[in-house]
């Protein structure tokens, strides 16, 4: 079999909303959930831990119309093994959370759609973890089309766990979501040096500043724990071992012209 990893799977926040628009509490999240946990325990499905918003698999090539179209993993934002970024630390999520006016935690909902039970599961385990900071979280289910009108469109939740991919295989395609007048922005992060970022890589014509300024943008989204990273999903191919040849390609359409028995 063969994997790449081209979606995002993670825990977000209506960030224009209290507590969430106040960056020490996204950041305690961020501090108190054990990713590797949930990747070893709950999903278990050839995912690895997640470092940032655009997945593994993707990276970035320049097209003739400007655009962004191919893709080379760890381009964007490759945090090194012993960075604390996204490892647990419960006692400085605490004292962030008293910074913030919240030493005693708070309560709150994670809207999570119940056609999917790997959403619930990693829901509730979320949960259990940030009982240990003193967020009293409460999973609150919804089926997918009350989801989408409430929560994707309406905007009306706390926090919400997820999965979202890049369909056209880039790294725009992803970070594009953030921009503050973009609607699928349905977080509402509004950073108007972002939205500067975004603006100068779309009207980049160098490949390597182009990318360079999507590093900028992820360190940012990372920097001001825009959301909180679980996994990066894989695409999973299964192959027979006697067939030759098969290239990886990371959408629902799959070239099997240089596919061949041995």
């Amino acid at each position: 079999s063969i994997a790449d990893y081209i979606g995002t799977y993670y825990v977000c926040y209506n960030v224009t909303a209290e507590p969430f628009d106040d960056w020490r509490v996204r950041k305690a999240f961020t501090l108190a959930i054990d990713a590797n946990y949930i990747v070893e325990n709950v999903t278990q499905a050839g995912e690895i831990p997640a470092t940032g918003f655009v997945p593994a698999g993707i990276y970035d090539a320049q097209g003739s119309s400007g655009d962004d179209f191919r893709t080379v993993g760890g381009d964007y934002w490759d945090a090194p093994a012993d960075d604390a970024t996204y490892q647990a630390n419960c006692e400085k999520a605490r004292e962030l959370l008293a910074e913030a006016g919240y030493p005693d935690g708070f309560d709150m909902t994670i809207a999570v759609s119940s056609n999917y039970q790997p959403h619930m599961d990693t829901a509730e385990v979320v949960v259990q973890q940030l009982a240990a900071i003193g967020i009293r979280a409460t999973v609150q289910p919804v089926d997918a089309t009350t989801w989408y009108n409430d929560v994707y469109v309406g905007r009306q939740f706390d926090a919400t766990i997820t999965g979202l991919d890049a369909k056209n295989i880039t790294a725009r395609a992803m970070l594009e979501r953030f921009v503050s007048d973009n609607g699928k922005n349905f977080v509402n992060y509004n950073n108007p040096a972002y939205d500067e970022l975004y603006a100068k890589a779309r009207a980049c014509a160098d490949d390597a500043e182009q990318t360079a300024l999507y590093q900028q943008m992820e360190t940012m989204l990372t920097e001001t724990a825009a959301n909180l990273y679980l996994q990066d999903m894989a695409d999973l191919v299964a192959i027979h071992s006697g067939l030759t040849g098969y290239t990886f390609y990371p959408i629902y359409a799959q070239d099997l012209s240089t596919v061949g028995w041995e």
